[in-house]
């Protein structure tokens, strides 16, 4: 990986961990995030980061891009990858956690 491409990678990463702090449950006292790095595809490397899932349960809020602001955490990843897809699992009464997979082409 060169230097451009790690500042990228942790620009990313710092993004995604921020925005799991400030909108989903892994921001209250003893939350997490996992940050997990898949290189089998030397080329096109994966980044996750899953969080706890929405603070909110009667209106959770998934993550969406506002087309709006260009200065949002997730205006700037989606500059930065060359995809992003936000999953959660479910376990039939609420939200358990959610993942932001991330694209990166390092071509």
């Amino acid at each position: 990986m060169l230097p451009v491409q790690g500042t990228r990678l942790a620009r990313i990463t710092r993004i995604l961990v921020t925005n799991s702090h400030q909108h989903s449950r892994s921001g209250l006292p003893g939350g997490t995030v996992r940050v997990v790095l898949d290189q089998s595809r030397p080329l096109l490397p994966h980044l996750y980061v899953t969080d706890q899932g929405p603070r909110d349960t009667v209106q959770p809020q998934y993550p969406q891009l506002n087309p709006r602001d260009s200065a949002s955490g997730l205006a700037v990843l989606n500059r930065l990858a060359l995809s992003w897809n936000p999953s959660w699992t479910w376990d039939g009464n609420r939200i358990q956690q959610t993942t932001v997979e991330v694209v990166l082409d390092l071509s």
